[in-house]
């Protein structure tokens, strides 16, 4: 196994750090999936374990919340370099990190396991996964401020004296005295190598990185010194977020739209030229029982692919969103799906042909008086739009994201003119 920390940032401590042009249509971000049967021990552990790290993780330390769900196999047409790991090498532990490269494409940790090796696995593809996104977060910041360096260098001597940032300092050198662990005490032990420093940074070593933070930008930009990069890196890693918030409210609109084109999902939904439309079914067949009255098609130019729906309760519920997000456009906030329960039974009737009520009833079980999941609850259905979608948009070679439901909070992306919905359907609402 590869040292923790001290291995590049692109040779993660567990499998491989692999760049594709697109997700996975099936896969949430910074979710775990483990490719085995659900009912087989490895299956049933892998649920168990990440259930003691969730109890033990304390959030507010982790860049990014995580999940682990266990699946039998997964579409991977449009990802050869991934589908190469997983046949060839019998690769089955794969996590789809958030964020994109500079050239937009999408990054995974694909890596082995068998049942002896679970518990650590886990816990190390959530660290690779962390130290990845504090890395990109700290580059992030050091582009932006190149741009704009005497203007932060202020910032950042004003910042020393706030109390806030001196007691987040004085907490970070007693972090850097620890060892390795699974959180990201020893984060800053691939810098102090590569600045050659034994033992803490010290105050007084801080103090003067900060003072040559404007000359080695300068310097950075025509030398590419890698002990001065390994400085940058080290300052942006730990400056302090109220810090980075003021620097980028004092930034020009320019910029700021700059940032916001990098970092807002509905990039991609601007991008594309895809339609989602609700036809009206010539013929119910028999071979699918999902496939009712009314189909959702995914079309692009001349292509046309049908979305088939492994549960007619996951069809209706992403009907709504359809309807919803068609409707109200831009002004589409969180739904608050128990109180759909009368649209819900109108739809199920018209694509099934029966009231559909008592589905919705099943549907929502485990949902509080507030509206707020205890369980599970939607998860199931959820978790089968998103591979019932995201799989079709694969065989679209689309990326999936606009058109997809991370969660009960979220909505669709789509832009609306994307959304072909019959005026029957649209009637209801």
């Amino acid at each position: 196994m590869k040292p923790i920390d001290k291995s590049p940032i692109d040779k993660p401590c567990i499998g491989e750090l692999i760049e594709e042009k697109c997700a996975v249509g099936q896969f949430a971000d910074n979710c775990i999936y483990l490719i085995a049967d659900v009912q087989i021990d490895m299956g049933k552990n892998a649920v168990d374990i990440m259930e003691q790290y969730k109890q033990r993780m304390d959030h507010d330390d982790y860049y990014n919340t995580y999940e682990l769900e266990v699946i039998q196999n997964v579409e991977l047409k449009n990802h050869p370099k991934i589908k190469d790991r997983v046949e060839q090498y019998g690769d089955n532990l794969l996590i789809q990190l958030s964020s994109c490269n500079e050239e937009g494409k999408k990054r995974f940790i694909v890596a082995k396991t068998d049942s002896e090796r679970l518990f650590s696995n886990i816990g190390l593809m959530i660290y690779a996964a962390e130290r990845i996104a504090k890395f990109e977060m700290a580059a992030l910041l050091r582009s932006f401020v190149e741009d704009n360096t005497d203007e932060f260098v202020e910032l950042a001597k004003n910042a020393i004296n706030d109390k806030r940032f001196q007691s987040n300092y004085f907490a970070g050198l007693a972090e850097q005295s620890m060892h390795p662990s699974f959180g990201m005490a020893a984060s800053t032990a691939s810098i102090k190598e590569r600045l050659e420093i034994k033992g803490v940074i010290t105050h007084k070593q801080r103090l003067e990185m900060y003072d040559h933070l404007l000359d080695n930008l300068k310097r950075y930009h025509k030398t590419h010194d890698p002990k001065i990069e390994a400085e940058l890196d080290f300052i942006f890693s730990i400056i302090d977020p109220v810090t980075m918030r003021m620097f980028f409210l004092k930034q020009s609109p320019k910029l700021q739209e700059k940032m916001n084109d990098f970092v807002n999902p509905k990039r991609l939904a601007e991008a594309s030229t895809m339609d989602l439309e609700i036809c009206k079914a010539k013929n119910v067949g028999v071979k699918r029982k999902n496939d009712g009255h009314y189909r959702l098609y995914l079309s692009r130019d001349d292509e046309r692919l049908m979305v088939h729906f492994s549960r007619s309760a996951g069809f209706v519920l992403y009907l709504i969103y359809l309807i919803d997000r068609k409707k109200n456009g831009e002004k589409v906030d969180t739904l608050n799906i128990v109180q759909y329960k009368q649209l819900f039974g109108k739809l199920y009737e018209m694509v099934y042909g029966y009231n559909g009520e008592t589905v919705f009833t099943d549907m929502v079980k485990n949902y509080n008086a507030e509206g707020e999941m205890r369980q599970k609850g939607l998860y199931t259905v959820l978790k089968s739009i998103r591979e019932d979608v995201g799989n079709t948009c694969e065989r679209m070679q689309e990326p999936a994201e606009p058109f997809l439901l991370q969660d009960t909070t979220a909505h669709l992306a789509v832009l609306p003119e994307h959304i072909i919905l019959p005026d029957e359907i649209m009637a209801l609402v």
